[in-house]
């Protein structure tokens, strides 16, 4: 498999049916007359025999017809699931599954490939079946020229929306209806910005916009969405990340990846709760109409209030990134837990570890964080400093992690840190080992995570 599609596989969801699933005859040779053997699958409700059914790959739902005459009409009266299991389906046996289905379509993973009219054929089909969660993937490397047909944006019962190595649709013209997408996912695809800002304000119960692995398009990310909760950046070269009206989203969620400078801007998102990864090197934050910089006093209209958790990426070794912590740290007055990945720095220049010791009050350190987490550490005094800043200020604090990484001896920094001691009684230290396991894309995607950031 190339390696480009083996990659953008690997970020899409799950298939709706087991790769793994095969059909093989359950019935058991049965004389005319033997009451020993009997037929126990064939026994089972009906209700049970569709749910089976439902999870077998497309072309052997279809083959349970010829089973028994027990079979013979389940597969075609449950809703269809256009899927392999794996990478898709071709146009050509999709289209075959719809020509021999009569009932809606609940799910559809397709593979696009070199047939457009059979492609433009299926997404018209599919459209009009109220297709309710489609993934597109065409079987080809970057760049693609290939653009998802416009069908899919009037699909009114479309509750999920994935696109892989493709183009956008095209909204010229077009009036999008996507009434019920809850979750609209594009990974290594290119999405002009005029398109995808004619889309987000169109669906009106979108709750997850997730990007990954995005070059060229989109470059400007805004969000206008009465019911977004949740935006993912994932290494994607976005310049532009603003949350201008955004009353539900709860967090925004950014892998960031070497040389995307990214703009931040968060305006009015009165429920953020969850930011980061944010890379004091590369991002620059704006709240409201204040730029935030190393010497910016922070007043309440550039303070975020509703924010629990953030995290950041900082390279100790670099000064201008240590004296920029502080004023982010202000930024967010009620914040309660705080992850940080020390990154390591290229020119390291040498930073005053007494700088913290010049810190002024900073209300979520003294008053609000519970939880701190220090990873990829690798006992730099610069990182020590830091964790001592915390340690002697956070009276709230209840929990501290230092995930060390492996050039650095877990029992000497457990030493300097405990000679530190806490300023909270009720403060627990541990060192632990550094995996970077913890953070990925389908965790940053998933709702039900509380603490997306995962330790």
């Amino acid at each position: 498999m190339d390696e480009t599609l083996a990659a953008v596989l690997s970020y899409l969801p799950s298939p709706a049916v087991s790769s793994s699933a095969y059909l093989s005859s359950p019935f058991p040779a049965v004389s005319p007359g033997d009451d020993e053997e009997e037929d126990r699958v064939g026994r089972l409700p009906d209700a049970i025999l569709r749910n089976i059914i439902s999870r077998l790959p497309t072309k052997d739902a279809a083959r349970t017809a010829v089973l028994s005459s027990r079979w013979r009409h389940l597969w075609t009266s449950i809703p269809l699931s256009l899927d392999d299991g794996a990478g898709g389906l071709a146009p050509t046996t999709a289209a075959a599954a719809l020509a021999s289905h009569p009932g809606p379509v609940r799910s559809t993973r397709l593979a696009a490939s070199q047939d457009p009219e059979g492609v433009a054929s299926v997404f018209a089909s599919l459209a009009a079946r109220g297709v309710e969660d489609l993934l597109v993937v065409v079987n080809g490397s970057w760049p693609v020229e290939w653009r998802v047909p416009s069908d899919v944006l009037g699909c009114a019962a479309l509750g999920r929306l994935w696109i892989g190595l493709c183009q956008f649709p095209d909204t010229t013209g077009v009036a999008p209806a996507l009434l019920s997408l809850q979750e609209l996912g594009i990974v290594h695809s290119s999405v002009p910005d005029r398109d995808l800002h004619a889309v987000i304000p169109r669906c009106p119960v979108l709750e997850t916009l997730a990007f990954a692995l995005t070059q060229d398009y989109p470059r400007y990310v805004h969000i206008w969405s009465e019911s977004l909760s949740c935006v993912v950046i994932w290494k994607s070269m976005l310049r532009e990340v603003h949350l201008d009206d955004a009353p539900d989203v709860d967090r925004l969620l950014v892998e960031p990846i070497a040389d995307a400078a990214t703009h931040i801007k968060i305006i009015k998102a009165p429920k953020l709760k969850i930011l980061g990864y944010f890379d004091v090197g590369l991002h620059q934050l704006k709240i409201g109409n204040t730029v935030i910089k190393i010497d910016t006093k922070v007043k309440p209209s550039a303070m975020v209030r509703t924010l629990r958790t953030l995290a950041l990426k900082v390279q100790f070794g670099v000064g201008d990134q240590v004296k920029l912590v502080p004023t982010l740290l202000k930024c967010f007055p009620c914040l309660e837990t705080l992850y940080i990945t020390s990154v390591p720095s290229d020119t390291p220049v040498n930073v005053d570890i007494e700088f913290w010791d010049q810190v002024g009050f900073t209300e979520c350190v003294y008053s609000h964080l519970k939880k701190l987490v220090l990873e990829a550490v690798r006992g730099e005094d610069s990182e020590l400093a830091f964790a001592k800043f915390v340690m002697e200020r956070a009276q709230m604090l209840e929990d501290m992690r230092v995930l060390v990484d492996g050039s650095c001896s877990r029992d000497v920094l457990l030493s300097r840190l405990s000679s530190e001691g806490c300023v909270s009684a009720d403060a627990t230290v541990a060192v632990e080992r550094y995996d970077g396991t913890a953070w990925t894309f389908q965790r940053a995607i998933d709702l039900l995570q509380s603490d997306p950031f995962g330790c």
